[in-house]
């Protein structure tokens, strides 16, 4: 009697040991469930390196940061989203400087999925396959402002090693986070580095590098007005503020990884 008492035991042990094995593999199984799909250069072919962005709205037209993003599509033009269930807002991106983020300048690539939204179900992948054309124009709202002004700011770009650097375009930022499209930009520095930007009475943050279209790249000269923390310039009426130096170092960051 005492042998059977054991094996049911055992038994039993076994069962539940068995059940609650299973039980977790189906907890911690892996849900495929996204978007994938073709992207297309119009009348060229495949858009090979372009990223997909996905957004929960249309809002400001899908040009505002978004931690959805593809890796960059394959010599077909084939890519992969993984999002989970839900209605999503599609444009496709190819940047002539091949980063993923950063606004956008005159010869990168979009387009918008023509059926937006799609429609994310649980365990599966939807199908969008997408078209990007050239843009033309750049797509700041003031690329180079007359230097004849009753306000803003003016100053030097150093580089690294001291020196006046030429060809640094100084970014005016209204946002404290001088992400995307900076405001107000201006002409490249000559031999001595300095540069002017009218502004109208208020508070911005100002940076400087190389060149202004896409993400800064990591090593890549860069500066920003390091006077106070937030790189702040407030300006009053009628005030030009003078001595907004900036020294080009090394970007510190990899921001091209999604």
């Amino acid at each position: 009697m005492r042998n059977v008492f054991i094996i049911a035991v055992f038994f039993m042990s076994t069962l539940l040991l068995s059940c609650a094995g299973t039980q977790m593999a189906e907890t911690t199984a892996p849900v495929n469930t996204g978007i994938k799909g073709q992207v297309l250069v119009a009348n060229e072919g495949a858009a090979v390196g372009a990223f997909v962005y996905a957004y929960d709205s249309s809002f400001n037209d899908m040009r505002v940061p978004t931690k959805h993003i593809s890796a960059p599509a394959g010599p077909d033009g084939s890519y992969t989203l993984d999002l989970p269930p839900g209605n999503w807002y599609l444009v496709a991106r190819k940047r002539v400087s091949g980063d993923p983020k950063g606004y956008l300048v005159k010869g990168d690539y979009e387009g918008k999925y023509m059926a937006n939204p799609v429609t994310v179900r649980p365990g599966s992948y939807a199908e969008a396959n997408m078209s990007i054309a050239k843009l033309e124009g750049t797509f700041l709202l003031a690329p180079y402002l007359s230097e004849e002004m009753e306000s803003g700011i003016r100053g030097t770009v150093f580089t690294e090693a001291g020196k006046p650097a030429s060809g640094a375009y100084v970014m005016v930022y209204e946002d404290k986070e001088m992400i995307g499209l900076p405001q107000h930009l201006s002409r490249p520095t000559e031999a001595d580095g300095a540069y002017a930007v009218p502004l109208k009475p208020g508070t911005y943050y100002v940076a400087s590098r190389l060149k202004y279209g896409g993400l800064p790249r990591l090593g890549e000269p860069y500066g920003t007005y390091d006077m106070n923390t937030e790189h702040k310039v407030v300006v009053g009426e009628k005030e030009i503020i003078t001595s907004v130096d900036l020294t080009l170092k090394p970007f510190p960051k990899d921001l091209t990884k999604p």
